[in-house]
């Protein structure tokens, strides 16, 4: 399943997820914007659909990775596996969006990870502040 636009107080969470019979990933790299009201209605149809069913959730939006880091169970029991982040490449002078994997980020430290432009290869630059990826660790201990 993919997730896209806005989650705000107009979202209906509860349909898309209703008939939902096994396992599920989520995809929510398309997540352009959350606010408080989609938060509070998130969180308890997380709670419940990863009570009953694995759930994967993967791509994170930069929207998404803020409330991650500020809410400790945005995503209830589900797995997740990826987020974007923002990392800027000085040769091409063009910022661009990347995924980047719990895994990764466990490789490298908890830092963000090494990665190349896809437009011409040279080596991009993390273009965020410290923390960004703490969810992951936060995640992995609970």
């Amino acid at each position: 399943m993919t997730l896209s636009g806005t989650v705000d107080e107009n979202s209906d969470l509860e349909t898309p997820f209703a008939k939902l019979n096994g396992d599920l990933v989520i995809n929510m790299k398309d997540v352009e914007r959350v606010n408080s009201m989609g938060v509070h209605l998130w969180i308890p149809v997380m709670a419940r659909l990863s009570a009953k069913h694995r759930v994967v959730v993967e791509e994170i939006s930069y929207a998404f990775v803020f409330n991650a880091n500020a809410v400790a169970n945005l995503f209830g029991a589900a797995r997740v596996v990826s987020c974007g982040a923002p990392y800027y490449c000085a040769a091409c002078k063009d910022h661009v969006m990347v995924k980047v994997t719990a895994d990764e980020v466990a490789a490298s430290g908890g830092a963000p990870p090494s990665k190349r432009c896809p437009k011409c290869t040279a080596a991009l630059e993390f273009d965020e502040l410290d923390g960004y990826f703490s969810f992951f660790k936060n995640r992995s201990q609970s």
